[in-house]
């Protein structure tokens, strides 16, 4: 459906606004689109659906190898495990146990990603699960900025078959595509946000009332996702994945976890996130507080490579955390 451009937003706001650009999802060459390294379907998802799935990347032996170190960990640290023993995520693990990264090196993993970026992949960051999160449609953009904007995705691995009732993933089909609202689009049309954002940049400001800022920030560019999806008239389709499975999603791609229908259920998974080498990448404030313009004026996020196995750099953090109900339990040094 052609949605214009002009949009009536949602909630307090009742002014119509100009939709912002839609954003390019590669390098949009000639060279690009005709690259034969990687698997035409591969490619035709990835520019029309804005996922591609690779089935049976892994064997069992390997996805063993993976769950017996995470099941290992989760003996090891408080996780939040529920009435059925499932634990909350755990983040950054790899840093911690490298050998899990042994699933991050995949040829066709790293091949894949070489041609969506346009440049060798890095890896940034880990979250292993052991239950469906059931997280509303968002799209991971906003929360770790990449510039550019399609130098960066999400690589979702089936640790075990996915049962339909453990709230598999689901994705909005073509947003990638959709006008993308950045922090200016956001609060245009919104004065008391754009007054208070324009506050924040001072120096001294606050950091509780900068926080807090941030927060309504995002849930207001959320009212704005929410509004495409309607106008749009998109369905949040589940994705049916086996152990060993591989889904690969655009940095633009609104997508999410479905309703858990039998929480006795468990759904195995390790999402990796990766972007360009030669990418710049901003945090979720600077890209809330900013204008996208004024982004290359602010320091990028450091990235501090590592090497695994001389395969895969990796950016370091220096720690890895669990979680329980969604909060941070506690940060452990890593593994030097």
């Amino acid at each position: 459906m052609d949605i214009g451009i002009a949009q009536k937003s949602t909630g307090a706001l009742d002014v119509e606004r100009t939709l912002p650009p839609v954003l390019p999802i590669g390098a949009m060459t000639e060279q690009w689109y005709g690259d034969n390294k990687v698997a035409k379907d591969l490619k035709d998802q990835w520019i029309e659906n804005g996922f591609s799935i690779l089935r049976g990347a892994y064997s069992a032996e390997e996805i063993k190898a993976y769950n017996d170190i995470v099941a290992r960990v989760r003996t090891e640290v408080e996780d939040g495990k529920n009435e059925y023993g499932h634990g909350d995520r755990i983040g950054q693990l790899h840093q911690k146990e490298p050998d899990l990264l042994n699933l991050a090196v995949h040829p066709e993993v790293l091949g894949f990603l070489q041609w969506a970026f346009n440049d060798e992949p890095v890896l940034f960051g880990s979250l292993n699960f052991e239950r469906g999160t059931q997280q509303d449609a968002h799209i991971d953009a906003i929360f770790f900025w990449p510039e550019p904007t399609y130098s960066m995705a999400g690589c979702w691995i089936a640790l075990e078959d996915i049962h339909i009732d453990a709230g598999p993933l689901f994705y909005v089909p073509h947003s990638h595509k959709w006008p993308f609202y950045t922090s200016e689009h956001v609060v245009n049309g919104r004065p008391e946000l754009a007054e208070r954002r324009l506050e924040a940049r001072a120096e001294g400001f606050p950091e509780d009332q900068k926080g807090k800022l941030v927060s309504d920030l995002g849930v207001a560019w959320t009212e704005d996702l929410r509004h495409l999806e309607k106008v749009n008239q998109t369905e949040r389709k589940p994705i049916s994945l086996k152990a060993g499975d591989v889904v690969f999603w655009h940095s633009l791609l609104a997508h999410g976890g479905s309703p858990v229908a039998n929480p006795a259920l468990s759904r195995r998974s390790v999402v990796f996130h990766y972007i360009g080498k030669n990418t710049k990448l901003y945090t979720f404030d600077q890209f809330m507080l900013h204008d996208r313009a004024d982004l290359p004026n602010l320091q990028e996020q450091p990235k501090n490579l590592k090497s695994f196995n001389g395969k895969l750099e990796y950016m370091s953090y220096p720690y890895f955390v669990t979680y329980a109900n969604g909060q941070q339990v506690h940060p452990l040094e890593e593994t030097n």
